[in-house]
């Protein structure tokens, strides 16, 4: 659970469900992007959104999280992969 109060830091009690917003080009790259990087924990992908154009598409990805650490380290990745446009 996260709680915030107004010039409160966010407490977030781990483990906990996070849930990261994806958006890519291609359904299939972004799926395998996700399961490449999301081994060692079990995780949902649904469909939300795409672009006016449909150029772009997003997800959200949810993933139990244990701690800090590894929740920031699914990010990064997240960030860094080719197939993977923007995350948040």
């Amino acid at each position: 659970m996260i709680e915030k109060r107004d010039n409160e830091e966010i407490k977030i009690d781990y483990p906990c469900e996070w849930v990261y917003k994806v958006i890519g080009s291609n359904k299939e790259s972004v799926h395998n992007a996700i399961a490449g990087i999301i081994l060692d924990s079990e995780y949902q992908i649904n469909d939300s959104n795409s672009s006016k154009t449909g150029k772009y598409l997003s997800f959200n990805v949810t993933v139990l999280v244990g701690d800090e650490a590894y929740r920031n380290k699914i990010y990064q990745a997240f960030k860094g992969h080719d197939d993977i446009k923007f995350v948040f």
